[in-house]
């Protein structure tokens, strides 16, 4: 300040010394003393202009003139308190969820793997069908040939793979067994990615040969510290994972949790371990058809992603020459290394884009309707805007002044923003299903602070432009000469068409918000074929634990003993998997051996005698199965449903047919007939599936209850370990939450869009609301002229509900021309229900039709009200 101070003096002094030199010529050229003070003068211009266009150019005034800017905002924002609220609140929730939605975005499509060095090196490898489509057209890796791509590769230092589906182990310690998860990766894995341990060390080729005795785990940082206290002496420990020993070699650094989104393992083995943990497939090694690997390389330092890919195609040919097999041509397809694998990163990427979209409606909304209230500010401040132009102002002076405030506006909104989107951000996730196994952290990093000041600032000239470009436009001399500030028509007018702006995004996202609520209402009163409620789950594979036939069969005959005395139990049984979950198994079936045209693909569960009574799976013909069925090697009967008995056998009892599955050289009884259900999602037509028994070690424990089945979980949880210490149950669930999966979608979007509904509708109430309070202020003089004149309280409830109900027809047109179009977005995930569903619109305009009418009534009885003698006074 004080520098700006002693410039300022500088400058008046420099400019009288240039008059008086000036005027000093002019008397020595024979002028009077006035007459050259006068010509100096004249000469030398405006001497206000030329100070005010001098402190312009330097950087210390337009400080200090910007600091006096915001102060003077401040006071103003201080002034009109109410005003300020509405606008930082709508404005705030508009960027939190923008804020909150990116927060996903940077977490599976901007972040890289925490924790490893040279990202930008690093590339991902998947097989590619020629012939194929969209993401089915990409494969993993099978053993075999990642080994001959690594061994082959010329164009990279080396190429890793990992699990990309982890496993789950048992943890035994002390007599008793915990789950734990872990992730089978390349002994070359940790060195590729430049990843060092910080106790002990990493994998190592070696630790990664086949046949290798020694099995050796890296520990992840957060398992070490929390599950063994941090035990500094933990290399060379064993653990005891699915009944092997695994030796400790080290600790992996805080924060690296892989190279895969949602991924959280509590330890690291080498490939060559996978027959201890997939007791199902101990083939996997040698297996060509068996696709679990997930592969990435490093590029050498001189090469780029195009150089690998031709290399990596003409391996892909040496690989299928060299097979001599029937199968199709896959090709290789290379990435740069991403948390979200390169194929499915378009899916992601569509997804979070359109949610990114519904949410940016609402803040053009929120823009909308703070631009709607800051010009009716700026219509009340024309006489403050005329003053300051008529004392030197300029137009940018002024636009500056307005923009401020609005910037202050934005980033106050920008600041509770943050905090709206950490909390939404975790409330999403809360939306999650438990059994999804996925873990995934969505930090407030720089990348989401730098989206929310880019939003913030966004929004702030947004909003603040159209007020600023109007209040910059005064004329001073008109406005000063009036006695009273009358309402500006263009102004009104731009109001005005914020509001239909604002009406029409309201019915968009109103109607899509209706669609998926009427959607979710019907999935979960849509018939699954079996009960939802009064029914608990718990998974269990003692096969784990390496367990023979016959021991497996033991825990689980001991295991259903013991539930079935539990009280309020009515029923219990097994089955492999359950419908709308993740697992599926399919098979053809027809009515003879071999080969069969008339042969249809079922879907196949196998499960337990009594799973029908206990899931409410109603049985319309014949029978169960047996227990002595159930157990047998090759079973001879099974159980059908609705839609396999009519397609094999129209209009006949098919019990008692025979029927031939898959390959097996033997055809089964058809002993029961059982209700259509839902299989693989809510929304599917009719599907054919086949019941029958042989079930794997792997299974899901199932009991029906009288009463509340949560009461039952921790009985069952813990019946598991009286059976059997080393066991574990996991997924212990009720069928309740078990069916949160198959209706996550709909919930989800329904969540989102009823959320962003709601907003939009306060928002876009409170801007109509605005705007024809302030029409009513600023005719205020008009109405009392009118009334006075004979007009009745009727008339003016006609005038001014008129302006409000034209606003809302035009835009509830526009509004619901656009939801029909958008609405076809939406179809692959509504129930029951078309996405132009006529009731649905139809309910949609006449409540928003209603919210309107109660928003323009309140300001309108208020002018009804109006003194003529009063109002004739108004200024």
């Amino acid at each position: 300040m004080r520098l700006c101070k002693r410039m300022l003096e500088d400058l008046e002094q420099d400019l009288r010394d240039h008059l008086e030199m000036e005027t000093q010529d002019n008397i020595d050229r024979g002028m009077s003393p006035q007459e050259a003070r006068s010509a100096a003068l004249r000469k030398f211009g405006n001497v206000a202009r030329v100070k005010e266009e001098t402190r312009a150019v330097w950087s210390v005034v337009w400080l200090e003139q910007l600091l006096q800017d915001v102060r003077y905002g401040a006071r103003m924002l201080l002034r009109s308190p109410g005003l300020t609220v509405a606008v930082v609140l709508a404005l705030a929730l508009g960027i939190g969820m923008n804020a909150a939605v990116f927060t996903f975005v940077n977490a599976l499509l901007l972040r890289p793997p925490q924790g490893v060095a040279t990202t930008n090196k690093l590339v991902e490898v998947f097989l590619h069908d020629p012939k194929g489509s969209g993401v089915q057209s990409y494969l993993p890796f099978n053993y075999p040939d990642y080994a001959y791509y690594r061994d082959h590769s010329k164009s990279l230092e080396g190429l890793m793979a990992f699990d990309g589906d982890g496993q789950e182990a048992i943890w035994n310690q002390a007599g008793t067994g915990e789950i734990v998860h872990g992730q089978l990766v390349s002994g070359n894995l940790f060195s590729l990615a430049g990843v060092n341990a910080v106790v002990g060390r990493t994998l190592s080729v070696d630790d990664d040969r086949i046949n290798n005795p020694r099995q050796v785990a890296v520990l992840s940082y957060p398992f070490w510290r929390q599950k063994l206290g941090g035990d500094p002496g933990i290399v060379g420990k064993t653990l005891m994972l699915d009944g092997a020993e695994f030796s400790v070699v080290g600790v992996a650094p805080a924060g690296f949790t892989g190279l895969m989104v949602g991924a959280a393992p509590d330890f690291w083995a080498p490939l060559t371990t996978q027959g201890r943990f997939t007791h199902e497939d101990q083939n996997r090694l040698t297996n060509r058809h068996s696709y679990w690997l997930i592969v990435a390389g490093k590029m050498r330092r001189s090469g780029d992603r195009k150089s690998v890919q031709a290399e990596l195609q003409v391996l892909a040919k040496q690989v299928y020459v060299a097979q001599k097999s029937a199968d199709d041509f896959q090709d290789a397809r290379v990435y740069p290394l991403t948390l979200v694998p390169g194929p499915f990163r378009g899916y992601v990427g569509a997804f979070t884009g359109g949610l990114l979209a519904v949410f940016v409606i609402v803040l053009l909304i929120a823009c909308t309707n703070a631009a709607s209230l800051l010009l009716a500010r700026a219509t009340g401040r024309t006489r403050e805007m005329a003053t300051r132009s008529a004392l030197g102002a300029g137009r940018g002076r002024l636009m500056r002044q307005m923009l401020v405030e609005s910037l202050m506006l934005a980033g106050i909104a920008g600041t509770a923003g943050m905090a709206i989107a950490w909390t939404t951000a975790r409330l999403l996730l809360e939306l999650k299903p438990a059994d999804i196994p996925i873990t995934l952290a969505i930090p407030m990093d720089w990348r989401v602070v730098l989206f929310t000041v880019a939003v913030s600032l966004a929004t702030g000239v947004l909003f603040g432009l159209a007020p600023a470009l109007r209040a910059s436009a005064v004329e001073a001399a008109r406005v000063l000469k009036e006695e009273s500030q009358s309402g500006d028509r263009k102004k009104a007018r731009i109001r005005n068409a914020l509001v239909v702006v604002q009406m029409a995004m309201c019915v968009v996202l109103l109607a899509g918000a209706a669609l998926c609520v009427r959607s979710l209402i019907n999935a979960n009163a849509i018939d699954a074929g079996f009960d939802t409620h009064h029914i608990a789950l718990a998974r269990l594979d003692p096969g784990n634990l390496k367990y023979t036939p016959e021991k497996v069969n033991e825990f689980y005959a001991r295991l259903l003993e013991r539930v079935e005395r539990l009280p309020g139990v009515i029923s219990a049984s097994y089955a492999e998997f359950l419908p709308l979950g993740t697992s599926r198994s399919e098979m053809s079936a027809g009515k003879q051996l071999g080969k069969d045209p008339s042969a249809i693909r079922v879907g196949v569960y196998r499960v337990e005698p009594g799973f029908f009574r206990t899931m409410g799976i109603s049985l319309l013909r014949g029978r169960d199965l047996t227990q002595k069925e159930a157990d047998s090697d090759k079973p001879d009967a099974v159980v059908i449903n609705e839609t396999l008995a009519r397609s094999l056998w129209p209009g006949k009892n098919p019990v008692g047919e025979k029927i031939a599955l898959g390959g097996e050289k033997e055809m089964s009884q058809v002993v029961g007939v059982v209700k259509n259900g839902k299989y693989r999602s809510l929304g599917e037509g009719p599907l054919p599936v086949v019941f029958r028994g042989t079930i794997p070690a792997a299974r899901t424990l199932v009991v029906r209850t009288a009463g509340d089945s949560r009461t039952l979980l921790g009985e069952v949880s813990r019946e598991v370990p009286i059976v059997d210490p080393l066991m574990v149950a996991t997924g212990v669930q009720t069928i309740e939450e078990y069916m949160a999966l198959p209706l996550f979608p709909a919930r989800t979007v329904g969540w989102l869009l009823g959320v962003s509904g709601i907003l939009a509708v306060v928002m876009t109430t409170i801007g109509l609301f605005g705007v024809i309070a302030y029409m009513v202020s600023q005719r205020t003089h008009e109405i009392g002229v009118r009334m006075a004149l004979g007009a009745r309280r009727v008339d003016v409830l006609k005038m001014v509900m008129s302006q409000g109900l034209r606003m809302t027809a035009i835009g509830l047109g526009i509004g619901l021309c656009a939801a029909f179009g958008a609405a076809r977005l939406l179809s692959p995930l509504l129930y029951g229900i078309g996405a132009n569903d006529p009731a649905t619109m139809t309910s949609v305009a006449i409540g928003l039709g209603a919210i309107a009418l109660t928003a323009c009534y309140l300001p309108a009885r208020k002018a009804m009200s109006v003194d003529p003698s009063v109002a004739l006074r108004y200024e």
